[in-house]
């Protein structure tokens, strides 16, 4: 019982964290363009940094969507996929930083250290 709710709440919460990057996708029109300053150094237009970055929002959502889902019917590749959603979003974090990206950056990094350094929630412990 506890392996089945612990995973209803890992689920919920990676496709909640997954929603908060549609929020930022779907918002990006909002700002005038998508702001970033390694980018612009590299002499992409700002039509292509708004692309890469939607792009890159994009893949992080579906990725924890597909990670939560994963977990909730018990598959054991779910972790891969928060590791890699992670990963993404942290990339993206870093090419279009912003203040107010700072929880999801930390919710990012406590992803890849308790997948990846403590090994929990172990496969035994919510059965995938």
């Amino acid at each position: 019982m506890l392996g089945f709710v612990l995973r209803l709440v890992i689920g919920f919460l990676l496709i909640m964290h997954g929603f908060a990057h549609w929020r930022i996708t779907s918002n990006w029109g909002a700002l005038a363009t998508a702001q970033s300053t390694v980018l612009s150094s590299i002499g992409l237009t700002e039509s292509a940094i708004d692309a890469f970055g939607t792009a890159l929002w994009l893949v992080a959502l579906f990725v924890f969507l597909a990670a939560g889902a994963a977990i909730l019917f018990n598959q054991e590749w779910w972790r891969q996929l928060a590791i890699i959603g992670a990963a993404v979003s942290l990339l993206t974090i870093a090419l279009f930083w912003q203040t107010t990206m700072i929880l999801g950056a930390l919710v990012d990094v406590a992803i890849v250290v308790v997948l990846v350094g403590s090994d929990w929630p172990s496969p035994a412990l919510v059965g995938a």
